[in-house]
């Protein structure tokens, strides 16, 4: 994308939220350079032009890449309701990056910042699929296990069970192709790995799981996670909160106590960093896609440095690129018709 808005030939054109996360523009700039120099794609650098101009300018041969600067006026922060954000807010940053994808100037979308204004971007800007109501959130989030999707985390607090079918069907389509997974394994999230424990939801939704084609094996455990036993994990959104910000203190803590027990020396700090890369999954994918809706959105962490937002971009030039919103539809019709709701 050069500054007239043209798109150079054989580069996919991703907007990226340059004003979302903790550190802003100073790590988003970098990352689109970072993506841009790649010769792959072209990146839509949404937010504050001053700002966003201002590190441009401090990086030598970033007027010669393909990126161009869509002019946004205010961030959506984590404490602002999603809904009235995007009333209140019409022009913020991760609003205006959905809209340069729904006009057709950009293929993907990606966002460090606000993940319920990122999901309520993607369901109002691009629509929810046939049957799902709001869009999802999945991915691994279990360092020890780097390729275990868990899907909700956090979208939806009082989920149904077919929604939790739906998640099924997405989470094992996302395995598939994202994660690369020949026959991923699906199961529920609960108190017990005996068919019949859980709660209403999880009981309910094994019936439906049960006759599906998906490779449901039952229930596992929060104790299993580290362990691999699925490839897919289905719980409600918020079971799924809960274990991604157990996981993240958790991951933290551990760090810290190894850095306080072996104090500065270089030996300590690598064991600690070489722990917190191994605990941190999204280093190599840097996001993951929003489920159910008609376009396709990545969302990363809010702390997210300018290497692992470079990998967001990747990644969802991945997701455009192997089909994922048109195969999603598909898998949700497929899944459906094998239950009897």
């Amino acid at each position: 994308m050069t500054n007239d808005g043209s798109i150079p030939a054989g580069m996919m054109p991703v907007a990226l939220d340059a004003m979302g996360g903790d550190f802003g523009p100073s790590e988003t700039v970098p990352a689109a350079i970072k993506a841009a120099s790649t010769g792959s794609v072209a990146i839509a650098l949404v937010g504050d032009p001053a700002q966003l101009q201002a590190e441009l300018d401090k990086h030598d041969g970033a007027a010669r890449l393909p990126i161009q600067v869509v002019p946004s006026e205010g961030v959506v922060t984590e404490d602002e309701h999603p809904a009235l954000a995007f009333r209140s807010k019409p022009k913020a940053s991760v609003f205006v990056a959905a809209g340069v994808v729904k006009a057709g100037k950009a293929k993907a979308f990606v966002s460090m910042g606000s993940t319920g204004a990122s999901i309520a971007a993607a369901t109002v800007v691009f629509g929810t699929m046939d049957g799902v109501e709001r869009g999802a959130l999945g991915g691994p989030i279990v360092g020890f296990s780097p390729n275990m999707v868990i899907i909700d985390l956090g979208t939806n607090m009082d989920s149904r069970p077919q929604q939790l079918l739906d998640f099924a069907a997405l989470g094992g389509l996302m395995s598939r192709l994202v994660y690369r997974s020949d026959n991923p394994r699906v199961a529920l999230l609960s108190v017990g790995a005996e068919e019949g424990k859980g709660n209403r939801l999880v009981r309910e939704t094994t019936e439906l799981l049960k006759t599906s084609s998906l490779n449901f094996i039952g229930n596992v455990e929060a104790n299993d996670l580290p362990f691999g036993k699925a490839e897919v994990v289905i719980c409600d959104g918020f079971v799924g909160n809960v274990i991604l910000k157990l996981t993240e203190a958790l991951g933290d803590a551990v760090v810290s106590e190894i850095k306080s027990a072996l104090g500065d020396s270089p030996e300590g700090q690598g064991l600690a960093r070489t722990i917190f890369e191994k605990m941190n999954t999204l280093k190599a994918f840097g996001g993951g896609p929003i489920l159910g809706v008609n376009g396709v959105a990545v969302v990363g962490h809010g702390r997210a440095r300018a290497s692992s937002i470079a990998s967001a971009i990747s990644t969802a030039k991945h997701v455009v690129e192997i089909g994922f919103v048109e195969a999603s539809a598909k898998e949700l019709a497929k899944v459906r018709a094998e239950v009897e709701i």
